[in-house]
């Protein structure tokens, strides 16, 4: 989701795309930034939290070189509104995009954070009811801010729900909620490191939100959700639609296992005795 559309971009625009290399460990290589960046660079687009290996990249570090060269800033931030507090104005920002169905809202709804004079500026990309204040024969004058940007009937069950999701883990508590999952990511990294064959890819606990990817030597990813999911455990294998990244550290595919506030320290446990089960089962 924070590539296609560059692509497709590039495509129509001319444009053209740089990317920041990713080390062995799963984290962006910033020596190469600087070398990248150039007054010709107009954009930059950074993800928060890496949805594949967990690594939180240094925001501010990177909107600040961004910024030395004139270039705008956008934050995908779908991997980690959910899971820690987020102030735009802290991180120096310009755009910034989350989606509610990775905090336990409704899917097909999300929202766009845009500096206030940069929005003031852009032409609205969608036309229809709701973002005109004043149409005739000749023209339309758009309506004020938001509603410049959201043309026709908006989706407002979801957007009503992702609110009270919101309000449901504010409730709870954002940095409860990032300290819990730290404490559940620590766990994992200590108990998978024992598991016979395993390799835990990206940084260490202290650097990844509550995401833990692993591949195992002669076991395809995919064999090995199977037989968790046939014990009742859940991962995500595959590429994650991050097919580049895989193929910088050398690998097609990986397993995923996702925590958040509901999970436990005891269904961690679970998680490594299975993966034994399944390293015995394919010997």
């Amino acid at each position: 989701s924070n590539l296609v559309p560059w692509q497709q971009l590039a495509e129509r625009s001319g444009a053209q795309l740089k990317f920041v290399p990713v080390t062995e460990q799963g984290r962006l290589d910033l020596d190469a930034l600087d070398g990248l960046l150039c007054e010709r660079t107009r954009f930059v687009a950074v993800t928060h939290v890496s949805n594949v290996l967990g690594t939180i990249n240094p925001v501010q570090e990177i909107v600040a070189r961004a910024k030395a060269v004139g270039a705008r800033v956008l934050l995908d931030a779908a991997q980690s509104v959910p899971h820690q507090s987020i102030d735009v104005q802290e991180l120096g920002v310009d755009f910034l995009a989350f989606s509610g169905h990775k905090m336990c809202g409704p899917s097909g709804v999300g929202v766009l954070y845009g500096r206030e004079q940069l929005l003031e500026k852009m032409p609205p990309f969608l036309g229809g009811g709701s973002m005109i204040h004043n149409v005739t024969e000749e023209g339309f004058e758009t309506a004020q801010l938001p509603a410049k940007f959201e043309a026709g009937t908006p989706p407002i069950v979801p957007a009503i729900v992702l609110k009270t999701a919101i309000d449901y883990l504010e409730a709870i508590g954002l940095e409860r909620i990032h300290q819990h999952e730290l404490a559940l990511v620590n766990h994992a990294h200590q108990l998978l490191a024992n598991v016979d064959g395993l390799r835990i890819l990206g940084p260490p606990p202290e650097e990844k939100g509550g995401i833990v990817s692993f591949v195992m030597e002669g076991m395809n990813p995919g064999d090995i959700s199977v037989v968790l999911d046939q014990q009742g455990v859940a991962i995500r294998a595959g590429h994650h639609c991050a097919m580049p990244l895989h193929k910088s550290l050398g690998i097609a595919s990986s397993c995923r296992a996702s925590f958040y506030f509901y999970n436990s320290l005891a269904e961690i446990d679970r998680l490594v005795e299975t993966l034994e089960q399944a390293r015995q089962m394919f010997g």
